[in-house]
């Protein structure tokens, strides 16, 4: 009897030649450490699947400049994943330097990628969730990953932890949750990038943007949800963060009740509370709904969609 084959990947030889004279780094704003071989070539191990999934997307979809997927091994300590790099400096760490038309070239280039990001075919149905509607990975609500989420208002009875909108404090929370604008149609989805700060955009000399970094909290979400993470994300207490921040929202659409109902959700829970059990548990379904919600699980993983 043949013995079954290893479910793990042989790294090539080259690569681990490569890597054998890399110098490993850690970087500055994950955490995790990289492998670097070469001023435009890095390999990171232990990847999130949300940030190589929606890099090999965008490459397929945009021509937005970021870092390029060569080569992805399934390896005892995690996935290996391989990366043509684009070198440059953290926007954050320059901005005060440049000049202020420098400055409206970078904001002026970010409102193009964002435009595409917004443009790009979102998928049949309707799956809050990473770019391949699987599970999605945001550090506001802890380590793991969350959803998908096949209903708006699953994702915000999800962000509420279960409590209702009238719960808290004001009205904002309400408006959007329950008494949108056009109550008929409800916010459609669109892919976001989930954390656009300086530190994820990457210049060169010349205040050209050379890559945007950090796509492992991407997926599709509700169309006003960039707006509101790259405004709770952004450092304002810089003068970096505050200044781009504000120029950049001359470049996108605003959703500034949404931000208003987001701070009211933020300022009643923190990011570890929703790694505990909900205050609230709604019931559990019956085994018909759950054969139901089954059989659509199924139905969307065999479709073919743009995600």
């Amino acid at each position: 009897m043949e013995e079954p084959q290893s479910e793990y990947d042989e790294l090539p030889y080259g690569l681990r030649w490569r890597m054998h004279f890399g110098s490993l780094e850690r970087d500055p704003h994950s955490g995790n450490e990289v492998m670097r071989m070469s001023n435009n070539r890095i390999v990171q191990t232990h990847c999130e699947s949300t940030e190589y999934q929606a890099l090999q997307l965008i490459d397929k979809h945009t021509s937005i400049p970021a870092y390029r997927v060569i080569s992805i091994f399934n390896r005892p300590e995690g996935k290996v994943v391989e990366y043509e790099a684009i070198p440059g400096k953290p926007l954050e760490s320059v901005w005060s330097a440049l000049s202020m038309d420098k400055k409206r070239r970078i904001v002026s280039d970010m409102g193009r990628f964002m435009e595409q990001l917004r443009k790009m075919t979102p998928p049949k149905h309707f799956v809050i969730g990473d770019s391949t509607m699987g599970a999605a990975l945001d550090r506001r609500f802890g380590p793991g990953k969350i959803g998908p989420f096949y209903t708006l208002d699953a994702f915000h009875d999800y962000l509420r932890r279960g409590h209702k909108p009238q719960e808290f404090r004001g009205d904002c929370v309400e408006k959007v949750h329950e008494k949108r604008p056009t109550s008929d149609q409800s916010y459609v989805l669109k892919f976001t990038h989930g954390n656009l700060t300086p530190n994820n955009i990457l210049v060169d000399d010349s205040g050209r943007v050379r890559a945007l970094i950090g796509w492992e909290c991407s997926g599709w979400y509700p169309e006003y949800w960039e707006y509101v993470q790259m405004c709770q994300n952004t450092d304002t207490n810089s003068l970096a963060g505050e200044e781009w921040l504000d120029m950049m929202k001359g470049v996108t659409t605003a959703y500034d009740d949404e931000l208003q109902c987001d701070q009211a959700i933020r300022t009643r829970f923190r990011s570890e509370d929703y790694g505990r059990p909900r205050s609230v548990r709604p019931p559990s379904p019956s085994p018909s709904v759950l054969r139901m919600e089954r059989d659509e699980i199924d139905d969307k993983n065999t479709e073919n969609t743009s995600g």
